[in-house]
């Protein structure tokens, strides 16, 4: 039996792989989840998911993606006995290698364990890696939130908070997914994992109903709004922020009304 392809998990082919491959790094998507970040693409199961590599260009390893490179030594480490980029370059590399929602999910993933944003601003080699840097927010608490917080920004809309600490009176407190407190407008990824069965839609609704009382207005965000039906999500959110006293300069509402135009002829306009 080949001693890499042989583990199920891919933490465990990345470990083998690297234990029998000496010139081999785990990079990447593959080194982010050995990290222990939920960033392999939307849809592709574990097992399907190639143990990405820096190794030699010679090197043709089954079930692996290798990328000819030497990393430098400094950008070298071993975490769960996988001899992998450190956190810093796979963070900068996912920022550089992915679709630009995934790449800030990835560094918002990151940032929330311990990865210096700012570390990461002074090592990226162009204002594009810098760009998506500083989109990054740790505050954001899954994948599809880092999307939603992106989908806004680059629609126009102004920066959001994450993580908003809302009192509710009796030693309780509300945490708002992200939001304008100035308005006091929130938009939060009602995910299938923790608000799809009856007791949690009942929970969702008492929540929001007392939120409302102390003034807020909630936007909850379903798993099929992303990306399908991101110009709907975006003209709702701006028509929101304008009611409750926003008002966007001219080139702020032509940036957002061509951004919801090709939302539209994107496919997001259901």
């Amino acid at each position: 039996m080949n001693p890499i392809l042989s583990p199920a998990t891919l933490l465990d082919r990345a470990r083998h792989v690297t234990r029998a491959v000496p010139q081999a790094v785990v990079c990447r998507q593959t080194a982010a989840h050995v990290w222990g970040l939920r960033a392999l693409s939307q849809g592709t199961p574990e097992t399907d998911w190639p143990v990405e590599l820096i190794a030699p260009g010679h090197l043709v390893l089954p079930g692996c993606v290798t990328h000819p490179a030497t990393p430098a030594a400094a950008d070298v480490t071993e975490h769960r006995g996988v001899r992998v980029t450190t956190a810093e370059r796979t963070a900068l590399d996912c920022a550089r290698w992915l679709p630009r929602p995934e790449a800030v999910a990835a560094l918002d993933q990151f940032a929330r364990r311990g990865v210096d944003l700012g570390t990461l601003w002074r090592r990226a080699a162009s204002w594009h890696l810098r760009d998506l840097v500083a989109l990054a927010d740790p505050g954001a608490r899954s994948p599809r939130e880092s999307w939603l917080r992106v989908i806004l920004m680059d629609g126009g809309l102004p920066r959001p908070a994450t993580q908003i600490h809302v009192p509710l009176g009796a030693d309780r407190s509300a945490y708002l997914d992200l939001g304008w407190r100035p308005y006091l407008l929130a938009v939060e990824y009602d995910g299938q994992e923790h608000h799809t069965s009856a007791a949690d839609q009942r929970h969702d609704g008492a929540r929001r109903e007392e939120l409302r009382r102390h003034g807020w207005h909630v936007i909850p965000v379903r798993k099929d709004v992303i990306p399908g039906r991101t110009a709907a999500l975006l003209e709702q959110v701006a028509n929101a922020l304008i009611a409750r006293g926003w008002r966007p300069g001219p080139a702020q509402t032509t940036r957002i009304l061509s951004r919801i135009r090709a939302a539209r002829r994107g496919g997001g306009h259901r």
